[in-house]
């Protein structure tokens, strides 16, 4: 009986979605002649702070581009805020320019905080993009189908689970972003909220 209990625990444990911060440092290395990897890097950003709750998420970085953005599931929209600037541009997450054309799962490639990863990799129109993933950090992948956008979609289909590794390899750059710290936390609907009376327009 004690077995049985603890086996059950155990199951509902690893089912249950992550909701909580993700923090990840960003590494970016430049293929674009007269562009340092220290100057991509400030662009794209060197760090941000993941939050996610059901199907909603948020990101914040130190991007000199983007730094906000913040998904609404009941719209399929994600929002962005460039720095210093009190607009949020929106766009149609439905929407995906760079489609798989192929993909492989790699079982068992790299530890990350203590997490044995495996890999996604996905072969798209404009390069390669690996995903490592552990399920005890699952998503409700039914909340993300309509997020078409950077294939998102495609990674909660496939995996279930929120990557704490992510390596992106196109003619511009290679970018890694690397969980260096998970936080299990309770979060409210208003962390996750878009700002009310602010300025909105369509694009990014």
């Amino acid at each position: 009986m004690l077995l049985f209990l603890l086996t059950i625990l155990s199951f509902g444990a690893r089912s249950q979605n992550f909701e909580g911060k993700m923090v990840f440092q960003i590494i970016v290395k430049s293929k674009i002649p007269g562009l340092p990897d220290e100057r991509l890097n400030k662009m794209l950003g060197s760090s941000q702070d993941y939050f996610i709750k059901g199907g909603k998420y948020k990101s914040l970085s130190n991007s000199q581009i983007i730094a906000m953005q913040i998904y609404d599931p009941t719209t399929n929209k994600l929002y962005s805020k460039h720095p210093n600037s009190d607009t949020l541009y929106w766009m149609d997450a439905g929407k995906n320019e760079d489609e798989v054309t192929d993909f492989e799962i790699k079982k068992n490639v790299e530890t990350i905080l203590g997490n044995p990863c495996d890999a996604l990799v996905l072969t798209t129109k404009t390069g390669t993009t690996i995903y490592y993933y552990n399920d005890k950090y699952r998503l409700d992948k039914t909340k993300f189908v309509a997020h078409k956008f950077g294939n998102w979609s495609f990674l909660a289909v496939k995996t279930g689970a929120l990557p704490l590794k992510t390596v992106i390899e196109n003619k511009q750059f290679r970018m890694e972003m690397t969980a260096v710290e998970i936080t299990s936390m309770a979060l409210t609907d208003s962390m996750l909220a878009i700002p009310t009376n602010t300025p909105m327009k369509m694009g990014m």
